[in-house]
């Protein structure tokens, strides 16, 4: 919404909010909470029209530094992007802050290091991999999962909950201006986050990256062999 430029985006709730709320809200019942959902009137118009995306058909994205819109495929099959993108060696992965540090971001970053590991790969030498839990809750949620001993074993780091390379604080910033940096924050504005040059990414994406060294998307066996 920010960058459209609006105040804010509104999403509808579903039912998958309403179970995520009660399982940690467990004495809110089902039906408070659908009453207290933004919904639109029905028979809504919207000036701006209605946009139908195929979520299944969206090829893995990266954006350039500077600019969270100039986003291109990651996909190597696809020579007119992938060649732009020319096998970008990263000096630093991040994953986490509250946009990719979520439980689930949590589970996309275990799948590629467990596999990984699995391969006898871990974080490539000379690439700081930081991941930081967007919140005490994810942090407990990783631990009870068994991701905390897998991030050890493949040389993740791992950063406490809290404000981070985001806002430019901590771990995971850039020092020096020919650093390059694969993140899955939310801005990559020039200097948001250190001097260097700041890719941003999906967990699979930052994940796949630290291992192999470049920038790259995930894909499943892509670490066998």
């Amino acid at each position: 919404a920010t960058e459209c430029p609006a105040k804010t985006g509104i999403v509808e709730a579903d039912e998958q909010t309403v179970e995520w709320i009660r399982a940690r809200r467990p004495e809110l019942s089902a039906e408070d909470l659908r009453a207290k959902f933004v919904a639109p009137d029905e028979g809504a118009t919207y000036a701006g029209g209605v946009h139908t995306i195929a979520l299944d058909e969206i090829l893995p994205m990266v954006a350039h530094p500077g600019d969270p819109d100039r986003g291109i495929a990651s996909d190597p099959k696809n020579g007119e992007y992938i060649e732009k993108l020319d096998q970008v060696k990263i000096d630093i992965a991040y994953g986490g802050s509250c946009t990719a540090g979520k439980e689930e971001d949590l589970d996309f970053y275990a799948q590629v290091m467990r596999e990984a590991a699995d391969a006898g790969q871990r974080v490539a030498e000379g690439v700081d991999f930081f991941i930081q839990f967007g919140s005490a809750d994810v942090e407990t949620y990783a631990r009870d999962k068994g991701y905390l001993d897998v991030f050890e074993r493949t040389g993740v780091k791992i950063i406490p909950p809290g404000c981070g390379a985001c806002i430019g604080c901590g771990p995971g910033v850039s020092t020096e201006g020919d650093q390059v940096t694969v993140s899955a924050i939310n801005r990559n504005y020039k200097g948001r986050s250190g001097p260097g040059r700041l890719y941003l990414a999906s967990p699979l994406t930052v994940a796949a990256s630290a291992v192999r060294g470049y920038i790259t998307d995930y894909r499943e066996g892509m670490f066998a062999g």
